[in-house]
């Protein structure tokens, strides 16, 4: 009997370091800086690699299909461009430091288990914004981008982000050029509570 309760705790704490061995290797496959000094990091390069496999179940463990390689790019920020985390008891200017592609969108994402029960309250307000885009955010006469990031309503382009939590910015884009994708924007923090 006492082998057998040996033999099952072997194979339960074997398949238990199998799947935390296999989760690591998932969200970190492929997961490169597309420009060096940017807070940004991109698998789309990894999309067509060898590791191609473990990037698309990340994509897939999140819920979300992955992008089509050449059809769209897309880069996540956990940090703001000075390395510290990106989170809603602080405020952040998005600006653009290049041209911008055709087509682009930026949004804000809340790390999974971290999205609070009630739904009902967010459902009621009518000013939660959470993605800008080429399409309805407003340019500078030069043709650049800022966008303000704070939990609370702010002129011109904003963000809302959630109160005092960690999230997540995502970019996306149209590819153009040689590179798959190369985000065009510095995150500087502003006022924290």
């Amino acid at each position: 009997m006492l082998r057998f309760i040996w033999s099952t705790i072997y194979v339960a704490v074997g398949v238990a370091a199998g799947c935390a061995s296999a989760f690591a290797l998932i969200q970190r496959a492929g997961l490169e800086p597309p420009d060096p000094g940017m807070p940004w990091q991109s698998r789309a390069a990894a999309l067509a690699g060898p590791n191609a496999f473990y990037v698309r179940a990340h994509y897939l463990l999140e819920g979300r299909l992955p992008p089509a390689p050449s059809q769209l790019g897309e880069a996540t920020a956990d940090t703001d461009s000075d390395g510290r985390p990106l989170t809603g008891g602080c405020s952040y200017l998005i600006a653009s430091t290049g041209p911008l592609p055709r087509w682009w969108s930026l949004g804000v994402v809340e790390p999974a288990g971290m999205v609070p029960a009630p739904r009902a309250a967010a459902a009621k307000d009518a000013t939660l914004q959470t993605t800008a885009d080429s399409d309805t955010a407003v340019h500078e006469a030069d043709g650049s981008v800022t966008v303000a990031a704070a939990s609370r309503p702010q002129p011109g382009n904003w963000l809302k982000l959630p109160d005092r939590r960690n999230f997540t910015l995502i970019y996306s884009a149209l590819p153009s050029g040689p590179k798959p994708l190369d985000p065009p924007f510095a995150i500087k923090r502003g006022p924290c509570l």
